[in-house]
């Protein structure tokens, strides 16, 4: 009998050396459907500790400007006073009203870049480190310099504490990067794209769901409390600890010793090319010779990815502005808009995206950018909210599309060393342009008004449809 079961638990070959039992057969299809899973509890694990993440970094927005307002009281804090005054000039340059409403917008404008600015030297850098020391413990050290930047920002009594916060979050907010490359690890060529339309689901929620959770704080908020701001900030930090937490105990490492980046020494010489636009729109950082097929269509979707988001959040940062002059909105009635963004965004990422057939993500890509050129057009003309809301309808589609789907299309090129430092620059490029686009699309907003900014703006979307349509993916 025992020979018997020793002959049953040995696999046996076929005539060419194939194994060929139904043991095989049973465990390489249960191997390749678990590959093939577009929902890996890594997955999971990914968009939760994303979503987590999502509603304390966004509860500050609807913040800025009882921030601005407390800030404001502290006369003798330096940097405030530069930083108004430059905010002024600015205003001033433009012939932009002198209200608080548009002051406050410039101020959150200001802190947006300078956090983007930070993502864009930083991204890189991370995705490098997770390619030679694995995902799991670069993920849970950005997590733990956030929770410091939370704490830092629930003791900053003036403006100057305050920026330091934001400066060490922004530096330390390279989980986006390691998820994406978490992604990739866990997924194949077949369901890349409806583990990436997760992480653009985790995204739509947090940003529905979060502002409104600051709009709470900032109704109850005010001055007479002496602090405005520490009740937010104490919810970002129990959220951060729960979420750091969550990632020590749930996620696993995707990356495998043997397939991992030899030397942070020889990832880091290149940190020269890793802060040069130039050099990061050419990804000069990644070994050429691993992977010199793919560096053309990685330079090509690095460019798309750039000019997108250059020309769409510079369009996206304007949209308050536009609201406000032609239909004189409200602080509520802008949370209520972009909480329809929100939901249609969730909506097309949950239905429609996560649902596209495996190769079509070129195509999604260029449905969304043709999505966008009509939608601010429209936005531009409206008169009327229903006219409003439809560009916003398809504006919410085009934004729910075209970055998951070139997140996608980056992720299936490059070594697996490199596929941090991949993401990382990709990353880092999004955050350039979103760093630079909204100053450039503000200056022409107020100096040719509304419908020039919206029309061209719409025009030059042409440029990265026309670009994307070219690269052999």
């Amino acid at each position: 009998m025992n020979g018997e079961l020793k002959k049953r638990s040995v696999p046996q070959s076929a005539p060419d050396g194939n194994l060929n039992t139904d043991d095989h057969k049973l465990s390489k299809d249960a191997s390749d459907k678990s590959k093939d899973s577009p929902t890996d509890p890594t997955v999971w694990v990914v968009f939760f500790s994303l979503l987590i993440d999502l509603l304390a970094f966004t509860v500050i927005l609807p913040l800025f400007p009882s921030l601005l307002e407390f800030y404001a009281s502290n006369k003798e804090d330096w940097l405030y006073n530069a930083i108004m005054q430059q905010v002024t000039s600015f205003r001033e340059l433009l012939a932009m009203p002198d209200n608080g409403r548009f002051n406050a917008v410039l101020f959150g404008g200001f802190l947006g870049s300078l956090f983007s600015l930070l993502q864009f030297l930083c991204c890189p850098l991370i995705g490098a480190v997770s390619d030679v020391f694995g995902r799991r413990i670069p993920m849970i050290v950005c997590m733990v310099g956030v929770l410091f930047s939370y704490i830092l920002w629930a003791c900053s009594w003036n403006f100057t504490i305050f920026v330091l916060a934001r400066i060490i979050g922004g530096l330390c907010k390279g989980n986006v990067t390691i998820c994406t490359a978490i992604i990739t690890d866990v997924t194949t060529t077949r369901n890349r794209g409806k583990g990436m339309a997760f992480v653009g689901i985790a995204y739509s929620f947090g940003f529905i769901i979060g502002p409104v959770i600051g709009a709470i704080f900032a109704k109850r908020s005010s001055l007479e409390s002496g602090n405005p701001y520490l009740l937010p900030a104490v919810f970002a930090i129990t959220l951060t600890v729960a979420d750091a937490l969550y990632l020590w105990f749930c996620l696993k490492e995707t990356l495998p010793e043997d397939k991992r980046a030899k030397s942070l020494v020889s990832e880091f010489k290149s940190a020269r090319q890793l802060l040069n636009p130039v050099s990061l729109l050419k990804f000069e950082a990644i070994d050429i010779r691993s992977c010199k097929e793919d560096m053309k269509a990685i330079r090509g979707l690095g460019l798309v990815y750039f000019l997108f988001l250059f020309f769409f959040s510079g369009l996206e940062f304007t949209l308050t502005f536009l609201t406000h002059k032609n239909f004189k909105y409200s602080s509520m009635q802008q949370g209520m808009m972009f909480f329809f963004i929100g939901i249609t965004m969730a909506l097309v990422q949950g239905g429609y995206v996560r649902r596209q057939h495996p190769g079509t993500e070129k195509k999604t890509a260029l449905k969304g950018m043709a999505a966008i050129m009509p939608a601010m057009v429209i936005i531009g003309l409206a008169k009327t909210k229903p006219i409003l809301y439809a560009g916003l309808t398809l504006f919410s589609f085009g934004s729910a599309t075209v970055v998951p789907c070139l997140t996608t299309l980056i992720s299936h090129h490059g070594n697996v060393d490199q596929k941090g430092k991949v993401m990382g620059i990709f990353r880092s490029l999004g955050a350039l342009a979103r760093a630079i686009g909204p100053i450039v699309s503000c200056t022409v907003y107020w100096s040719v008004g509304p419908f020039w900014c919206y029309f061209v703006g719409a025009l030059l979307f042409m440029i990265p449809m026309q670009l994307l349509a070219k690269i052999s993916t």
